[in-house]
């Protein structure tokens, strides 16, 4: 088991500094492009707070560096949920809380980058920590990794304010550490889709 978990931080590793070295490459020498600040509307909505910043590098070339902190609560009626699970419970809450993470690297298919269709390569980091309340406190804590690619479309919607929509496959693993009065589960690499949209604000 610690064999696993192990594999899985040497797999993040290199995915970061894969995906990172852009960042670093675009520092050292610097593209005359634009910047653009970014905010995911819809996770607003789901209680992830997540932000980011697009970077030019080279004409058709840019890098996206995108961080959000997960707050939420969740109140629960025992009777329903008892119905639902058929068995007794008295869990009444659930609070969460966490941080997400995620650099990606874009290569435009159009004339400048920034504009128009794009293939993206992204490594993906959420770690999330419950707060269970039954006739006792239980803590859960979820971290899940992942990487994919996604085909992609910015576009504007204003001389500044541009829209960015984007789909594609994506794999992660979740490993799961319950408290004391819970097991231990962790989950394999699975495949999934991800996609969504972002607004941003061009400088």
């Amino acid at each position: 088991m610690q064999g696993a978990v192990q594999r899985k931080r040497i797999v993040l590793a290199l995915l970061c500094g894969l995906l990172s070295g852009p960042f670093l490459w675009a520092q050292e020498e610097p593209y005359p492009g634009q910047w653009q600040l970014k905010c995911n509307p819809f996770g607003l909505f789901a209680g992830q707070f997540q932000f980011g910043v697009e970077k030019h590098v080279s004409e058709r070339s840019s890098v996206q560096l995108t961080a959000g902190y997960v707050r939420s609560n969740l109140e629960l009626n025992t009777s329903d949920l008892e119905s639902l699970l058929g068995v007794s419970t008295s869990l009444n809450s659930v609070d969460w809380q966490g941080f997400v993470v995620q650099p990606e690297w874009r290569q435009y298919v159009s004339a400048q980058a920034g504009k128009g269709m794009y293939f993206g390569a992204f490594a993906r980091v959420r770690c999330i920590r419950r707060i269970m309340v039954t006739n006792f406190t239980g803590y859960q804590r979820r971290t899940a990794v992942g990487a994919g690619m996604v085909l992609g479309g910015q576009f504007n919607m204003t001389p500044r304010l541009t829209g960015d929509l984007f789909i594609g496959p994506q794999m992660k693993s979740v490993t799961t550490n319950y408290g004391d009065h819970f097991v231990y589960a962790e989950g394999d690499w699975v495949p999934g889709i991800r996609f969504g949209m972002l607004l941003g604000w061009r400088q």
